[in-house]
């Protein structure tokens, strides 16, 4: 269960960062504030993110990764849904800064995981249970 948890982080990391660097000419941290929220809303909204495949090749395999990982169209938002609330915890933060956090959150999911609230937490390992691979294992 742990290991599909840390992939599930690294999925939603990876997630919230395509669609923030979208956004990431942002020249200050209200400027990026807004670009953040746009993000939130662009990952809310299934017709945004499907506009946003056909446009880039990098979030075409993240969705198709997301699709393929979730089992089911709902958990699929709800892992959209996730990396858009996680996202919002980086309100505040400058450009620069955001993308420090994105990469060492590449570097170490688990350690980025730490820093999600406990609801967050709690809302991902609801999402890990329903998937499919972490059914496999599990005897009827």
């Amino acid at each position: 269960m742990l290991k599909l948890i840390g992939k599930s982080t690294a999925i939603i990391l990876f997630i919230a960062s395509l669609f923030c660097g979208a956004y990431a000419l942002a020249d200050d941290a209200s400027d990026m504030a807004g670009a953040i929220e746009k993000t939130q809303k662009d990952l809310r909204s299934s017709q945004t993110r499907q506009g946003m495949t056909k446009e880039s090749p990098e979030a075409a395999q993240v969705a198709e990764k997301v699709k393929s990982m979730s089992g089911s169209s709902a958990n699929e938002n709800e892992m959209y849904d996730l990396a858009a609330d996680v996202l919002g915890n980086m309100k505040g933060m400058s450009q620069e800064q955001l993308m420090k956090v994105m990469q060492e959150a590449q570097k170490d999911p688990e350690g980025f995981l730490k820093t999600w609230t406990p609801e967050q937490r709690k809302k991902l390992e609801g999402i890990a249970e329903r998937l499919p691979a972490s059914k496999k294992g599990k005897q009827p």
